[in-house]
């Protein structure tokens, strides 16, 4: 069963085309981050012009490399949501345009279940989802912890205001580092002592509740105050850099463990899967293959290709819904608040 994915929540516009919802075909990827970075966070409006201007291109594009014609296709499934509405308008209208032209069912995909479903798009899964796993999303926007058993999504507990992702990029527009933020500051956080500065835990009423904000605060004026310092130089500020970057690494990345790893005790859960931008983060990885094996957990995390928004997660959870008897009509809307189906 061949499944065309197209994916425009944000910045990039996508599609692939991916064989009985694991074996990808293709995976075209057309990125606008380029022309986000001199305003350093994504324009809503740019990203929606973009994807207006490369969606049938990168459709043609998936097509091509994976040697198929618009006729050989039999499902297309495209990002309903969450995002922002003018990208995601976007891929809905077309998608339901390619879906009336080809008459074949069309399937809206919850674009956070679909970075989670990315972890099981390697060989050893056989095409095959653990049964029973906790997630744990991590993306620009997003951070939250999932128990998935039977079909079902049960949410645990979600950041409440800063997303892991939004404060890598936040405390390195402080550093003066640029956007994106958490590339740059992976890289300089291997430099840096991860003991240099402590920041403190937020307290959260909800146990796998996540707060980002605080640290992003504590951040700025840890920076001001050194900074103010007489006699500062350049040397003092590129190891500033460095220190703050692997002290505030070290602390976001190991709360997002910790918990992670609480409620794989909680609900005696035997896998893990974790997805989203963040995912791609090397300390991130290896603290988790670190504490899942310690746990005897089998770990998943999402191939580093897969990292990102793409087509292809989005083809995989179209599948999956498909397949468990789910389908969408002509009628589906673009729904930038989407929630995790229960």
């Amino acid at each position: 069963m061949l499944t065309l994915g197209l994916e425009t929540s944000c910045d990039e516009t996508s599609a692939a085309v991916v064989e009985n919802g694991f074996k990808i075909r293709s995976n075209i990827i057309s990125s606008s981050l380029f022309k986000h970075q001199p305003f350093g966070g994504v324009v809503p409006e740019i990203a929606s012009r973009h994807s207006l201007e490369q969606v049938d291109f990168v459709f043609e594009q998936a097509l091509k490399q994976a040697g198929v014609k618009p006729a050989d296709l039999d499902l297309v499934a495209v990002t309903a949501g969450p995002g922002l509405i003018g990208s995601l308008l976007v891929g809905v209208c077309f998608g339901k345009a390619l879906s009336y032209r080809l008459k074949i069912p069309l399937m809206g995909v919850n674009h956070l279940e679909a970075h989670l479903s990315a972890c099981f798009m390697v060989p050893e899964s056989g095409a095959k989802r653990a049964a029973e796993f906790i997630g744990l999303l991590v993306s620009g926007g997003h951070t939250m912890i999932t128990h998935h058993r039977r079909k079902k999504i049960e949410v645990l507990g979600e950041t409440v205001d800063d997303a892991v992702g939004e404060a890598y990029d936040k405390v390195a527009k402080i550093l003066g580092l640029g956007f994106p933020g958490g590339p740059v500051l992976d890289r300089l956080a291997k430099e840096g002592n991860p003991d240099a500065v402590a920041f403190t835990k937020p307290k959260q009423k909800n146990r796998f509740g996540f707060s980002y904000s605080g640290i992003k605060t504590a951040v700025l004026y840890h920076v001001q105050k050194a900074r103010s310092r007489a006699g500062w130089n350049e040397q003092d500020e590129e190891q500033l850099r460095r220190d703050v970057a692997a002290s505030f690494q070290r602390h976001a990345i190991s709360w997002l463990v910790e918990k992670t790893m609480d409620a794989v005790q909680l609900k005696k859960a035997g896998h893990v899967a974790v997805g989203g931008g963040v995912s791609a983060n090397s300390h991130l990885r290896a603290r988790m293959a670190q504490e899942t094996a310690a746990a005897g957990v089998k770990l998943w995390l999402s191939p580093l290709p897969l990292s990102g928004d793409n087509a292809a997660m989005i083809a995989c959870r179209g599948w999956e819904c498909f397949q468990s008897g789910k389908k969408s009509s002509l009628n589906l809307a673009a729904n930038p608040n989407l929630k995790i189906s229960a």
